[in-house]
């Protein structure tokens, strides 16, 4: 079989159309630095590319929950150790005004600055952040706690919730964040657990009863109502202390899980960026070395083109 003109022609054509689409491949990645522009420039890489874009999505996700959850309660532990604080001054106070040398003007002052202490459990327990109540559960734009006007401490009834003397508002579920797939740790404190003592094992107590209690025996030279009194507000105290201990943990456990999440995602990255990212360097020098190749391809096939037989006559 002859090689004709013709044939020569077509086989030359062919190359440059070949070499044109390598060099427009290597322009491609020079110019976004992915090797893995299209399914067809590596057919075998796109489903564990897809399957890692996923993951890492995912992660981010999660991600992303757990960083609004973790500055949350950071917010809360704060108001919690304020909840504490108020607790152990209100025990503090009515420690003091047990003393025998106080007067009748000691006793009124001391009442006063419990007093003043309960109106600061109050503003603390009906917290807000962006808008929302810190200890309402899922009903965060509902105010959780509204006073009783007449509360009367002689009349106060544990069964009937008409003579308490602050009624919870807000809702009775709590929010939470999801740490890994299925498992959902708590990111809020439940207020009525928290300040009227409404826990599951029934051992919580009132603290906004205890500091009316305490002010009330105070004011009035109770010394047995105060010494109840101590020993109450050390409950409460504590009953916040183990509240703030539990959510600590929840808030390290959120650390623990950002902390593993972020590795991952990295590593989700890291994988995607060896089947996508090209390597520039070695992309620059290949494209250098077809230029010279595809011009020179080029110069040949314009020579040929421009044969004829009369040049051999």
């Amino acid at each position: 079989m002859k090689a004709t003109m013709g044939m020569n022609y077509r086989l030359l054509s062919s190359n440059l159309e070949t070499m044109s689409n390598k060099l427009f491949e290597l322009r491609q990645q020079a110019a976004t630095g992915k090797k893995l522009n299209r399914p067809s420039d590596d057919p075998s890489a796109i489903r564990p590319v897809l399957n890692y874009r996923m993951q890492s999505a995912s992660a981010d996700r999660y991600l992303k929950h757990l960083g609004s959850a973790a500055g949350e309660m950071k917010m809360l532990d704060g108001q919690l150790g304020n909840v504490e604080n108020i607790m152990v001054s209100a025990k503090e106070t009515t420690s003091a005004a047990m003393n025998g040398a106080a007067s009748q003007a000691d006793l009124q002052t001391y009442a006063d600055r419990i007093s003043q202490l309960y109106d600061e459990l109050l503003y603390a327990a009906n917290t807000q952040t962006n808008g929302k109540y810190m200890f309402s559960g899922y009903a965060e734009f509902t105010r959780p706690f509204e006073e009783n006007p007449d509360y009367d401490p002689e009349a106060y009834d544990e069964a009937i919730p008409a003579t308490w003397p602050v009624h919870y508002e807000g809702g009775e579920n709590i929010k939470t964040v999801e740490i890994e797939p299925g498992k959902h740790i708590d990111k809020q404190v439940s207020g009525e657990a928290l300040f009227l003592g409404d826990t599951e094992d029934g051992l919580g107590i009132d603290l906004f009863r205890v500091l009316r209690d305490a002010e009330h025996a105070v004011r009035n030279g109770d010394v047995d109502g105060m010494s109840k009194g101590l020993e109450e507000l050390e409950t409460g105290a504590e009953q916040v202390r183990r509240t703030r201990g539990r959510m600590g943990n929840n808030a390290w456990r959120i650390d623990r899980a950002e902390l593993y999440l972020t590795d991952a995602s990295i590593e989700f990255k890291s994988m995607i960026s060896s089947y996508e990212d090209a390597d520039l360097i070695k992309v620059f020098s290949e494209l250098v070395k077809q230029e010279t190749a595809f011009e020179a391809a080029l110069n040949v096939t314009t020579r040929v083109s421009r044969l004829s037989i009369l040049d051999h006559m």
